[in-house]
C-alpha cells in the first residue's frame, strides 16, 4: 500500500492516481524510488571513502607499530596488501628482466654479434603468469607451514584470516619496498646486485613477520623452537619440490621462444 500526500488515502503500489482526489502517485512514487536510490549511492560512496580510510591507518600503524595493531581491521586487508605486492612485484620483475635483455642484446651488437633476429626478442605472458603463481604459492606455503607450525606450539588454531592479517601487519614495510622496486625497475635501473639486495630484503621481511606472530604469542603448550623446526621444515620441501618444477618449466618456455623467434 501506498499513501496519498494529498489526502491521506492508502491506494495499491499499482494506483497512478488517488481515487479520491486524484493526486498523481505515479510521479510522486518515482520520485521518492529516486530520493531512496540516491541516498544508497551517497552511503555506499562513504562507505567505500570510509574502508579506505581505514585500511591505509591499518598501514600506516603498520609502518609505526608492526608487531601490534589496535586498528580494527577487516578480513581482506591482509590479502588485499600480498595481492598489490605480489603484482608490483612481479611486474618489477618484468621490467627488470626487459631491461636486462635489451641491454644484454646491445652489448652484443657492440661486440659485433648480429642480433636482428632477437630484436622483437620479449619475455613470455607465460613466463609473467608463472612467476605470479610461483609467488603466490611461495606466500602459501610460508603462510600455511607458520599457521601449523602455531597451532603446534600453542595447542590451539587461530582464525586463519586474522593470522593472515597479523602476519602482513608485522611485515608491511614490503608495501613500501615493492613499491620502491617496481618504481625503480619500470625507470631502468637494472643493477642486478641492488635488484637482488632489495628481493632478498623483501623475502626477510616476509618471513620475519611470520615469526613474529610464531613466537611472540604467550602461554606456549609446546617447545617454540620445535614449532620453528617445523615450519623450516614444511618449507625446505615444498621449495625444494617447486624449485625442480617451476625452473623446468620456465628454462624450457624461455628457450622455446627464443628459437622459435630466431627461426
Amino acid at each position: 500500500m501506498k499513501k496519498c500526500p494529498n489526502c491521506g488515502a492508502l491506494m495499491e503500489e499499482d494506483v497512478n492516481f488517488c481515487t479520491k482526489c486524484g493526486q498523481d502517485l505515479a510521479t510522486i512514487a518515482t520520485e521518492v524510488k529516486q530520493e531512496a536510490s540516491n541516498q544508497t549511492q551517497v552511503v555506499q560512496k562513504e562507505s567505500i571513502d570510509s574502508q579506505f580510510k581505514r585500511y591505509w591507518q591499518w598501514c600506516t600503524e603498520s609502518w609505526k607499530h608492526p608487531a601490534t595493531s589496535t586498528v580494527e581491521t577487516e578480513q581482506w586487508y591482509g590479502y588485499l596488501t600480498l595481492i598489490i605486492e605480489d603484482v608490483l612485484l612481479v611486474l618489477g620483475l618484468y621490467y627488470f628482466a626487459k631491461s636486462i635483455l635489451i641491454d644484454a642484446m646491445g652489448i652484443a651488437d657492440h661486440m659485433g654479434v648480429n642480433t636482428g633476429n632477437l630484436s622483437g626478442v620479449d619475455i613470455p605472458f607465460n613466463v609473467v603468469l608463472t612467476a605470479l603463481i610461483s609467488i603466490i604459492v611461495f606466500q602459501v606455503i610460508v603462510i600455511g607451514s607458520h599457521y601449523l607450525a602455531y597451532k603446534f606450539i600453542y595447542d590451539r588454531q587461530p582464525k586463519l584470516l586474522n593470522f593472515v592479517n597479523r602476519g602482513v601487519h608485522a611485515s608491511n614495510f614490503n608495501l613500501l619496498f615493492v613499491t620502491l622496486f617496481f618504481l625503480l625497475m619500470l625507470l631502468g635501473l637494472n643493477s642486478i646486485r641492488f635488484a637482488t639486495i632489495l628481493l632478498v630484503l623483501i623475502v626477510a621481511l616476509f618471513f620475519m613477520g611470520q615469526q613474529v606472530i610464531l613466537l611472540a604469542d604467550k602461554d606456549a603448550k609446546r617447545d617454540r623452537i620445535y614449532g620453528f623446526l617445523i615450519a623450516f621444515g614444511i618449507i625446505f620441501v615444498c621449495i625444494m619440490v617447486l624449485n625442480s618444477i617451476i625452473y623446468n618449466s620456465v628454462l624450457h618456455t624461455v628457450i622455446n621462444e627464443a628459437f622459435s623467434t630466431i627461426h
